[in-house]
């Protein structure tokens, strides 16, 4: 009598990348903070950053883990992070750095199901060094089981960050220098060019030509080439020594909600308004503020 093994029963498993780990497209909106991708594809910026909808998507990594032979019979699979942190480069100095490595927790093959995928998930973390770019890197996860043995896989994660959004006002909104001289009135200022032309009650105001108006001015920063907001406010206050004036019906220019960023990454926003004069409105100075909001 005697034993002969037979080849090929037992054979190792595999570990493969199905699918890399992906931020997509951040704008960050803090000089530093976090964004955590979770297993099930949620994102959560923690109000550091913007989550850019046109650029690269975001999504979790998958791994797949494929028993052979005896190795996928009924076999539970355990998964391991060699690195507990790593870090992301754009290829000009900039870095960032993935953490907290998360994984979709007792994976079990079968010879019915000898597949089984595990999503990757993880927590980036940016600072004021992490220069605009495309990041990219990769985690070594290892897969063992008791009939398969050991397999490690290298899962690639990917990053696109934008420059960080930011409005600056140049020449402050001016109506310059009106006489009052009868009734209701509404002065309106260009936002094109900042002339005033009196749009209502011609006769209750003069315009001094001496002390011209200005249209606000603001400087927009960001990504080159990129589409952004601009929202305006439906109506500002002008307060001082008589009854407050009402603005309203603002403009842009450029016109329109939506406006692209040049080459450089800027764009000068112009604003114009209408004021509403009230009858004798009391002389003096009348100052108030509006707000201009950008978004990608």
């Amino acid at each position: 009598m005697f034993f002969a093994a037979v080849p090929g029963i037992v054979s190792a498993a595999t570990f493969t990348v199905a699918k890399n780990l992906s931020f997509g497209t951040l704008a960050p909106t803090a000089a530093s903070g976090s964004v955590v991708l979770s297993l099930n594809g949620s994102i959560n910026t923690n109000s550091a950053a913007t989550v850019i909808s046109s650029g690269t998507a975001y999504y979790p990594g998958q791994a797949v883990y494929t028993g052979s032979g005896l190795s996928s019979v009924a076999n539970v699979v355990t998964m391991t992070f060699l690195n507990s942190s790593v870090t992301l480069s754009n290829g000009a100095g900039g870095t960032v750095t993935v953490n907290n490595f998360t994984i979709t927790p007792n994976l079990q093959v079968s010879l019915l199901n000898p597949s089984a995928t595990a999503n990757v998930g993880g927590t980036m973390n940016f600072t004021a060094a992490s220069t605009p770019g495309t990041y990219t890197g990769s985690v070594q996860i290892q897969a063992s089981s008791l009939l398969g043995g050991t397999a490690t896989v290298t899962l690639p994660i990917m990053l696109t960050l934008w420059r960080m959004l930011s409005v600056s006002q140049t020449v402050p909104l001016s109506f310059g220098a009106i006489e009052v001289t009868g009734g209701n009135s509404v002065v309106r200022l260009s936002s094109q060019n900042g002339n005033r032309t009196v749009t209502s009650g011609q006769g209750g105001v003069n315009l001094i030509q001496s002390k011209p108006g200005a249209a606000g001015e603001f400087l927009i920063t960001g990504n080159p080439n990129a589409s952004v907001t601009v929202t305006l406010p439906s109506s500002a206050t002008l307060s001082g020594p008589g009854a407050a004036m009402t603005v309203n019906n603002f403009t842009r220019t450029p016109s329109g909600e939506n406006t692209t960023l040049n080459s450089s990454g800027t764009l000068t926003l112009r604003v114009g308004a209408s004021l509403n004069v009230n009858a004798a409105q009391a002389a003096g100075t009348y100052n108030g503020t509006y707000t201009v909001t950008v978004s990608y």
